[in-house]
C-alpha cells in the first residue's frame, strides 16, 4: 500500500498561540496540556503586540503600587 504525501497549499497559513488547556483524568490528575491557536488574520499580529504592551503596562502599575505600599509600611523592597 503506497502512502501519499499531504498536499501543500499555495499560501501557508499562520496561527497564533493564545493559551493552553488541559483536561482532567478520571482520578482528577491533569492530562498533558494542549496549546490553543487562532488563525492569524489581517491585524491579528498587531493586536497581539498591542495586548502584550497593555498587559505589561498593567503589571508595571501593580508592581509600583506594591513597592509603594512596602515602602510606606517600612518593609524593604
Amino acid at each position: 500500500m503506497k502512502r501519499e504525501m499531504p498536499r501543500q497549499t499555495e499560501k501557508e497559513e499562520k496561527y497564533i498561540q493564545v493559551g493552553v488547556t488541559a483536561l482532567r483524568g478520571p482520578s482528577g490528575e491533569f492530562l498533558p496540556a494542549v496549546p490553543l491557536y487562532i488563525k492569524a488574520e489581517d491585524g491579528a499580529e498587531e493586536a497581539e503586540e498591542k495586548l502584550i504592551g497593555d498587559v505589561g503596562h498593567l503589571l508595571a502599575l501593580r508592581m509600583k503600587a506594591y513597592m509603594d505600599g512596602c515602602k510606606a509600611a517600612g518593609v524593604p523592597v
